[in-house]
């Protein structure tokens, strides 16, 4: 049953601390359930006394009570007993209290968990886990499934189970008074509740799938519309995204309005049943029984009535809001099932200066595709001089890249630095002394120091090493013009700045971490003639301090480089300096004299 497999799996992602928590919150729910009933009970007997007095005497334990009381007259016991009716009341709605402080208690602490788990679980994947699938997903997942989950499943559950503990408690009362009733109430409100499921069930399913594909969307929508605003804005295209929002946006409200529907409607069917059940029985009670005992026998199924009727509706309620969102928990259940390394607590110390790269024999072919993203590539790059990896768009350049940073372990052939291979815990050293500069840099919403000093806590930076990376990048005399200079914050994603002006800045940052290796994935494709020109003077003077790898289709950075590796269709087919290369390769040749590589 789709719903017993939702509830085995609430219990397969819990830890096993988590686990323990529940079952003492149960154990809590079962006491809470006997209170609440006892405290609405005693209201029973009470209206019982006020109509007809002689029972406090005729009564076995009501006279035992008034003798143990020692109380002097009826109007004297019966305050006594009122006082004893609100005292359990008091104490009953206190547990509920409690119970439901614990509930909400429980359930934050999970979510918050659950949150932190999955964002570990997603930043420890792979690097090609992150290649392959989409951002928004994973942000949906967290920051809307996750909750979704604790708001909607698991608080329900917990609600589903206290409620079922009081439900039981007061039919196995019923029981105990008359079986038929008992019975009789469990199979005309649970019967008429499981019915009204059973027809829906298929449909909440439905309408919570449309719900996870409304989050899916939505935040799709909504990135790349923020991302994209220079192009909406040139093109004109904000209506079309804002119909598609207020689309998809609609459609999953509608959802979430049948799912909340279809959990309160069926209460105000049932209610005038049960009611008008209790009132024809109390015709019956009234034509069969002493009117003496009439009302007490009356007040005691009124009120049963009055505790059980909003407990089973809480209890459909909570089923139907787990049947509709239980699919987030098979998503949740797949993604924490996930093993993963997690990052070691303290990185080894990065390697020492590193005087060479080499590839040996290097192939790489990604998942689900029949064909080499690299063949059999064997390439050097040494210190002291400016090497740059050119070819077209899809050589597979960015996949020969990944490879050097260590990102995306060959399929076959050897990485290695200073004839070092570069495999198990020395990967880390290696990756410690690598500056990476990608085509579009990421800039934190902060100041010149957070962006230089990236990662670093505020209290460990080192303000003259950012100075002196600044320097060495050729930032400082544009940082200095900054209104606040190095406290000048950059704005989201960089928007105050050029494009050469936050190359520099991604330069700045790699120096700033003292790295003996730059990797630049297309450095100058934003920059003007002369940005890119200064660019390449710049990395041509770094070159004697660190190794300097450079990933470019532009013919004037080609032109300024010392070694050259030409990649095309995930081969090499040319290796040398521009001389050489322009000389005795043809198709080198023809792509600079096209006036570019990207073809």
């Amino acid at each position: 049953m789709y719903i017993l497999s939702i509830i085995r799996s609430i219990y397969a992602v819990l830890s096993r601390e988590q686990k323990t928590k529940m079952l003492f919150l149960q154990f809590f729910f079962a006491f809470s359930a006997i209170v609440q009933v006892v405290g609405v009970a005693s209201i029973a007997p009470f209206i019982g006394i006020i109509s007809n007095p002689d029972s406090i005497h005729s009564n076995k334990v009501l006279a035992t009570l008034y003798e143990l009381g020692k109380f002097e007259s009826n109007n004297e016991f019966i305050l006594g007993f009122a006082l004893l009716s609100i005292a359990m009341i008091v104490i009953s709605n206190g547990v509920s209290a409690i119970t439901l402080w614990l509930q909400l208690r429980f359930s934050i602490y999970l979510g918050s968990s659950f949150q932190f788990q999955l964002f570990e679980k997603f930043i420890n994947r792979d690097y090609l886990f992150h290649k392959s699938t989409n951002y928004n997903k994973l942000i949906s997942i967290i920051s809307a499934d996750a909750p979704r989950f604790i708001y909607m499943v698991l608080q329900p559950y917990l609600l589903m189970c206290s409620q079922a503990f009081v439900a039981i408690i007061i039919l196995v009362g019923l029981l105990f008074l008359d079986p038929v009733i008992a019975i009789g109430s469990a199979l005309l409100i649970g019967g008429a509740y499981l019915g009204t499921y059973w027809i829906i069930k298929k449909s909440l399913k439905q309408h919570g799938d449309i719900i996870t594909e409304r989050n899916r969307l939505v935040q799709g929508i909504l990135s790349e519309s923020f991302i994209g605003i220079k192009d909406i804005k040139l093109n004109g295209l904000e209506k079309k995204y804002t119909e598609n929002y207020r689309v998809v946006n609609q459609r999953g409200l509608d959802s979430s309005a049948y799912i909340a529907l279809s959990g309160d409607l069926p209460r105000f069917a049932i209610e005038t049943i049960s009611f008008s059940a209790i009132l024809l029985f109390a015709i019956l009670v009234l034509s069969s029984s002493n009117s003496t005992n009439v009302v007490a026998i009356l007040s005691i199924y009124a009120i049963a009535g009055y505790k059980l009727l909003p407990t089973m509706q809480q209890m459909y309620k909570s089923i139907s809001s787990i049947s509709a969102n239980g699919a987030v928990v098979l998503q949740l259940k797949a993604n924490l099932d996930v093993i993963t390394e997690a990052s070691a607590q303290q990185r080894p110390e990065p390697m020492g200066q590193v005087s060479a790269i080499q590839l040996h024999n290097i192939s790489y072919q990604y998942p689900n595709t029949d064909k080499l993203a690299l063949d059999d590539v064997t390439i050097s790059f040494m210190q002291g001089q400016l090497n740059t990896i050119a070819g077209p768009s899809g050589s597979g350049k960015s996949t020969l890249a990944d490879i050097i940073l260590g990102l995306l372990p060959p399929a076959a052939g050897q990485l290695t630095a200073n004839n070092l291979p570069i495999t198990g815990k020395l990967l880390q050293s290696y990756q410690g002394t690598i500056g990476y500069v990608p085509q579009h840099i990421f800039i934190l919403d902060d100041s010149v120091i957070a962006n230089v000093a990236f990662g670093v806590s505020k209290e460990e930076i080192d303000i003259e090493q950012v100075k002196q990376a600044l320097i060495h990048a050729n930032a400082m005399e544009f940082v200095a013009k900054l209104p606040k200079g190095l406290e000048t914050g950059l704005g989201q994603d960089g928007k105050l700045l050029s494009g050469g002006q936050r190359q520099r800045i991604g330069i700045a940052r790699a120096l700033y971490r003292q790295n003996k290796v730059l990797i630049l994935d297309e450095p100058t494709s934003a920059l003007d003639i002369e940005s890119e020109h200064d660019l390449m003077s710049l990395l041509n003077q770094l070159k004697h301090e660190v190794l300097v790898i450079v990933i470019s289709h532009r013919p004037a950075a080609i032109k300024l480089s010392d070694k050259i590796s030409v990649i095309a269709d995930g081969k090499l087919i040319a290796d040398g300096n521009y001389t050489q290369l322009y000389t005795e390769n043809y198709y080198f040749r023809s792509m600079i004299e096209k006036g570019f590589m990207s073809q």
